[in-house]
């Protein structure tokens, strides 16, 4: 299996996880969003990337949004794991875990301070993992919507 950046030509694999994605959360996203998330991803000057999980066929798995952005607290960056998907017919195989630990390898690479998300609180499968290779941060999410 190999992890990279998404690319131009990883658009219609990504395209089709990311729908599925949204899908499975019961969010009916619009084509416009998905086209502004992909053009912020392929845009070298943007801070949103995606790498892609592609086995040795050429199938692309899973993929991992994330944007690094500046910190107050210090002069090193953050990188916030924005949306992780792993195609259902692979889950269970360690891709989501590898696919942290190369995002983290890099943060390392470019002397990230941290990689951190959010889940939510009853997706048991993805805690178990969390739990395992993170520690939970004591911090609450709130929302002041726009």
């Amino acid at each position: 299996m190999e992890f990279r950046l998404a690319g131009a030509a990883d658009r219609e694999a990504w395209l089709s996880l990311w729908n599925r994605y949204w899908a499975d959360q019961g969010v009916d996203i619009s084509t416009e969003v998905s086209e502004t998330s992909w053009q912020r991803i392929e845009n070298p000057d943007n801070t949103s990337k995606a790498l892609v999980a592609v086995d040795a066929g050429g199938a692309t798995l899973a993929f991992l949004n994330y944007i690094v952005h500046p910190c107050t607290c210090s002069e090193r960056l953050l990188c916030f794991l924005v949306d992780l998907y792993v195609d259902p017919s692979r889950r269970r195989q360690g891709i989501a875990e590898a696919m942290i630990a190369h995002l983290a390898a890099e943060g390392r690479r470019q002397r990230w301070l941290r990689v951190y998300w959010n889940t939510d609180w009853s997706n048991e499968p993805a805690r178990a993992l969390y739990d395992k290779i993170a520690r939970l941060s004591p911090y609450l999410s709130y929302f002041l919507d726009l």
